[in-house]
């Protein structure tokens, strides 16, 4: 396709700043080469999804997010439905969505992706509260234990990568419990005591925490990683395995189980916090689907 205007959808939080200079830089690139463009950063919130929902509604022939994974739930959100297509100037600390697309890392190997106009349809999750709350998701889904790591790792400046986590993890040790689970994967079902149960539309999430290995943006389905709580010494356990999820070996692990569907049913005793994109948004009780094919993404050419 033709780009004659882009929007530029900038974090200012994205890697403490770094995410307005990468968005800034990607504009000077694209009008170089004759599109016209536009860089929006909300004051907040709300104000970014404002923003991002006019522009989407608008003439501009593509999305742009210069930032995170967070960054670019928000514009997903904000612009579902308008058939707008999305490129990813990737400008987070994680960079999963773009990782899992192929997505150069690079500010201006990122801004040829979007000029050679190449475009695939991908994937986004979306879960649902009993009070009617739904959110998407681009990456994974997590709930239980990986969702406070995720949470506690976001609060964390040091170290960075994937480090960050890896301290997260074992700070949460502290307060580890496990929650009784009745999981339902399309007609599956599985009843245990968990420590977390996460539910992938990318392989990873966390700057390259491969929870659900195996999980694809172009399948229409979603890919679901339970662990059950070790009998004893939960804690030592899960602090060996839990690194794992580097690597993705830990679904090998007896105690991890995987599976597959296009709905998830979760409930958990007491209730778990459910976080999508690393932004914590709820907790379960709650439905999770796939929305194959729910949005058009630049991506390199195979």
């Amino acid at each position: 396709m033709t780009i004659r205007h882009a929007t530029i959808v900038a974090s200012p939080y994205a890697r403490h700043g770094t995410g307005l200079r990468l968005a800034h830089h990607a504009a000077d690139l694209l009008r170089a080469r004759g599109v016209e463009v536009e860089v929006i950063v909300g004051e907040d919130i709300a104000d970014a999804a404002d923003l991002v929902g006019k522009a989407a509604r608008g003439d501009t022939d593509v999305l742009v997010v210069a930032g995170g994974d967070g960054t670019i739930r928000l514009t997903v959100e904000a612009g579902i439905g308008t058939g707008k297509p999305l490129a990813v100037i990737p400008a987070g600390s994680g960079n999963d969505f773009a990782r899992n697309l192929r997505i150069p890392l690079d500010t201006e190997a990122a801004v040829r992706v979007v000029l050679d106009g190449h475009r695939e349809p991908v994937d986004l999750g979306r879960v649902s509260f009993p009070d009617g709350r739904t959110a998407l998701f681009a990456t994974v889904a997590a709930t239980g234990f990986d969702a406070s790591v995720t949470a506690r790792a976001n609060d964390m400046r040091w170290p960075k990568g994937q480090a960050r986590y890896t301290l997260a993890a074992l700070r949460e040790l502290v307060g580890l419990r496990s929650r009784y689970y009745q999981v339902r994967v399309d007609d599956a079902t599985v009843e245990d005591d968990l420590i977390f149960a996460a539910i992938g539309n990318t392989t990873s999430y966390g700057g390259g925490m491969r929870i659900t290995p195996k999980a694809s943006v172009s399948d229409g389905l979603l890919d679901v990683t339970l662990a059950r709580t070790a009998p004893r010494m939960p804690r030592l356990t899960l602090a060996r395995v839990f690194p794992k999820v580097f690597s993705g070996t830990h679904a090998d692990h007896p105690l991890v189980r995987t599976l597959r569907g296009g709905e998830v049913e979760l409930y958990s005793d007491p209730p778990a916090p459910v976080s999508v994109d690393g932004d914590l948004v709820g907790e379960l009780p709650a439905v999770f689907e796939a929305v194959p094919r729910a949005i058009e993404v630049f991506t390199p050419a195979r």
